[in-house]
């Protein structure tokens, strides 16, 4: 039947990845297995929209044959074009891609990759480019006024990223409207024990600081200067303690504040630069923890950034997303996570095969191999058995 030739097409090196077993569990535990058997299948629309993703610059169709290609005996197919694409995209849902996601999105670093013991993180976001289409505005929205909006909706996406092999381990998707402290909340997977998260003063929160240190999370965060000034006590490598507390003055009215907390003050100024850069830290240890060690491992956190732009400019290849829907546009994020994800996850393999570190090797040159893997006749299937 077509449907099972149809759910033989391969797609490479994302196929090891999200094996059949796993996206049909995951399926499964969405609640969008089929009742009936369909020409379009749930496991095979998961796999179409990776491909989507991985092949952004083709239409729903060419993405089609360019997948066929991976299967040379593939028969040609009837009743599949653009709106039963489409319509099979809207019954899978976006909560099934991001369960995938989060299920794959795992630490790639090595131990030997460590700060002291402890796993480096960021914290960050980027805005996403999304069609124009009324739904899009309504739920996503856009800059400048209500009287005057400019340019696209934009997706607000922020994620926590491992410093060292950039592999973004969880994301979440707000309005452009939305603020990063507050989309930020939702993160919490692979922070805890045994993590070192950085951020940046955007995401500042005192009751956020205390939710992720309960987790066991430690943290290094950029601040402003007018925070953090009840000194408690001066340590012998410059850094202080401090006492930190909510702002009296809060708009939020009516809630309970979160209570002070006792954090580390690291100051330094970079070369060339007026301003003091100000960091807080809960490693209070200046002897396990040296500030001058802090300050410059601070630095890291901008490969997230790095990270965002091999998603956005080198595999999304497109300065908007193609989903017309909220729905579509948060299926279509979190598959460009999964893609990014099997990418770094090939590098991080090629790497240590040749003794070295996945910041030396070319993420280019990995997508496309990935993409070779999709469309050469080699390329494994979902439903072929692996030897």
């Amino acid at each position: 039947m077509l449907i099972s030739r149809l759910e033989r097409l391969g797609l490479g090196v994302l196929t090891r990845t999200c094996p059949p077993e796993l996206v049909d569990r995951v399926v499964g535990e969405a609640g969008r297995s089929e009742k009936r058997r369909r020409l379009l299948s749930a496991r095979f629309t998961v796999y179409f929209v990776l491909a989507m993703c991985l092949f952004p610059q083709a239409d729903y169709l060419e993405v089609l044959r360019l997948v066929k290609t991976g299967d040379p005996g593939l028969r040609s197919w009837s009743g599949v074009n653009k709106s039963s694409l489409a319509r099979a995209r809207q019954r899978l849902g976006w909560t099934v891609m991001r369960d995938l996601f989060r299920t794959v999105a795992r630490p790639l670093g090595s131990d030997g990759e460590l700060f002291r013991g402890l796993r480096v993180l960021a914290l960050d976001g980027t805005l996403l480019a999304v069609p124009d289409s009324a739904a899009n505005n309504n739920v996503f929205g856009k800059s400048g006024s209500q009287r005057s909006p400019m340019g696209y909706p934009q997706a607000r996406v922020v994620a926590v990223a491992e410093c060292s092999s950039h592999a973004v381990l969880d994301a979440v998707v707000g309005g452009f409207k939305e603020s990063e402290r507050i989309v930020s909340d939702a993160l919490d997977a692979h922070v805890g024990k045994g993590t070192l998260l950085l951020a940046d003063r955007g995401l500042w929160g005192l009751a956020r600081w205390h939710r992720l240190r309960e987790q066991g999370t430690h943290l290094l965060w950029r601040i402003e200067r007018r925070k953090a000034r009840r000194v408690q006590d001066v340590l012998p490598d410059g850094s202080y303690l401090a006492r930190i507390e909510a702002n009296k003055h809060s708009k939020a009215t009516g809630t309970i504040k979160a209570p002070p907390a006792l954090v580390r003050v690291i100051e330094y100024r970079v070369d060339g630069q007026v301003d003091i850069v100000r960091l807080i830290t809960s490693l209070t240890d200046h002897e396990k923890y040296p500030a001058e060690e802090l300050a410059v491992l601070y630095a890291r956190r901008w490969e997230i950034e790095l990270v965002f732009d091999e998603i956005k400019t080198h595999q999304c290849g497109r300065p908007v997303l193609r989903s017309q829907i909220p729905d579509g546009v948060h299926q279509e994020i979190y598959a460009h996570l999964i893609v990014h994800h099997a990418t770094r996850d090939l590098l991080d393999e090629a790497a240590r095969m040749h003794h070295s570190t996945a910041e030396r090797t070319s993420f280019i040159r990995a997508l496309h191999v990935i993409r070779r893997t999709v469309i050469s006749p080699s390329g494994f299937s979902p439903l072929r058995p692996q030897t």
